[in-house]
């Protein structure tokens, strides 16, 4: 029987590798998975997935690294891009205000690695060198692995690492679809799974990767979206929040991470409302479920007319992402989108989701009031995957006040409609509910055509 290790680091891979059916299809295809996770002590995430031949082990992410803030630092400098700027300049993703000081540093020593030959293989190989991460290596020798599936490229903990000590065959896949951008990747694995031709093209850029190692699928999470699983009529929808179903709704989703005040641009859309120059629409208010305590930035706007903010998920703070792992947080996900007639947000991954269920998107880039550069919008569109989203063109991106409303009344009171075909093709892949299948097919086939190595010798 062959065996398979298959990290999960957070609780929304959950969603992605059990939910979808990536695990149990490797099950019922005879594998022996050992799912190497910082949960194993929580059986309760994966008891509706219990199998004689599933099996949970830790996943030490708690190792000790020397120089650990400074290699962070070569891994953004290697791969540097408008993405690593915004970080250097914004600190965007981090809790940290931007530092003056540290920016022209980085700009100096770090940045400048990208232009240097042979600058990822090189770094990557001294980390190795000097952190060979071993906690994992017990694990090798106790069940001797064929192969080796980290779920959440960059963090894979060393596993990639001693699965080289071993010859185990290693594929790696980036946990969302802006990953590739950010950093570089601290191992590079035999095969990189990724969901998109965007992110074909980045690891082939900016990570090193060959295009024969690459293998695109599609985003597995939106299988349930070609699926249609656990669809409520839009009466039922309608009375779980209490709107009125003659109504249109617009469905708002949170960036997280307290990038800017989001309830402003929320305001707005009712002030147009209430001075008429909008149709009365329901707004539902999604929080962003990987951040502790973001659905309490709405809860002011609870009890005004015609909104609702949506508390429906659980998150679970034991997890690094505080995810709620439940198939009905997927469900309830997939209905707001299904059941809105446009989804605002500032420019998240949400649109992708919510182009996948046919819903049109706005975007906004731009701030509602006076606001230091430091705290802008405008900040959030540096970013290359955020740049190349947009110009893709699948979504309406209002950079006004008076475009926002113009888009707003094109879609709810017009019925316009945005060509996604280029969006679809460069982020998204394919919306055929096989995305999953794909994965499974990929992992398969490498551990058949070991076997058969294996015969002939």
């Amino acid at each position: 029987m062959k065996t398979i290790f298959i990290t999960v680091s957070r609780g929304g891979i959950i969603r992605n590798m059990f939910h979808t059916g990536v695990v149990s299809r490797l099950l019922e295809s005879g594998f022996h998975v050992v799912v190497l996770t910082p949960y194993y002590k929580m059986p309760e995430l994966f008891s509706s997935f219990a199998h004689k031949n599933l099996i949970l082990e830790p996943l030490h992410w708690d190792q000790k690294e020397k120089f650990r803030r400074f290699f962070k630092e070569l891994y953004k400098g290697a791969v540097f891009n408008s993405s690593v700027y915004a970080r250097y300049r914004y600190s965007i993703g981090t809790p940290q205000n931007p530092s003056t000081v540290l920016f022209p540093l980085r700009m100096i020593f770090f940045a400048p690695l990208r232009y240097v030959p042979f600058a990822k293989w090189i770094i990557r190989a001294v980390h190795s060198f000097i952190n060979p991460l071993l906690a994992h290596d017990y694990l090798f020798e106790k069940y001797k692995p064929d192969l080796v599936f980290n779920t959440a490229a960059g963090g894979d903990c060393g596993v990639i690492e001693s699965a080289r000590r071993f010859g185990v065959i290693t594929v790696d896949m980036p946990k969302t679809w802006d990953n590739v951008s950010q950093a570089l990747f601290s191992s590079k694995a035999d095969f990189l799974i990724v969901w998109n031709n965007f992110m074909r093209e980045k690891a082939i850029t900016l990570q090193g990767y060959s295009d024969t190692e690459i293998i695109v699928t599609g985003i597995p999470q939106f299988d349930f979206y070609a699926r249609k699983e656990g669809l409520l009529s839009r009466e039922d929808f309608c009375k779980k929040h209490n709107f009125d179903p003659k109504k249109k709704i617009i469905l708002y989703g949170s960036a997280g991470a307290k990038l800017f005040d989001e309830s402003k641009h929320v305001l707005l859309i009712r002030k147009f409302m209430d001075e008429g120059k909008l149709a009365e629409a329901n707004i539902l208010i999604r929080p962003h479920l990987g951040y502790k305590g973001d659905a309490e930035r709405f809860l002011s706007l609870r009890g005004q007319k015609g909104m609702a903010v949506d508390t429906s998920d659980k998150q679970n703070h034991a997890l690094r992402d505080h995810y709620d792992t439940s198939i009905e947080h997927v469900y309830n996900l997939f209905n707001s989108l299904y059941h809105a007639d446009v989804c605002v947000n500032v420019a998240s991954t949400l649109s992708l989701d919510a182009i996948a269920c046919g819903t049109p998107v706005v975007n906004f880039n731009f701030d509602v009031t006076a606001t230091p550069e430091s705290a802008s919008v405008k900040r959030l569109f540096i970013s290359d995957y955020v740049r190349h989203l947009m110009e893709s063109r699948g979504t309406w991106l209002a950079r006004s006040e008076e475009e926002f409303l113009k888009f707003l009344k094109n879609i709810l009171e017009e019925n316009q409609q945005r060509d996604v075909q280029n969006m679809i093709s460069q982020f998204i892949y394919k919306l055929d509910g096989k995305s999953a299948e794909r994965i499974n097919e990929f992992l398969t086939g490498i551990l058949n055509a070991k076997s058969k190595t294996q015969n002939l010798k």
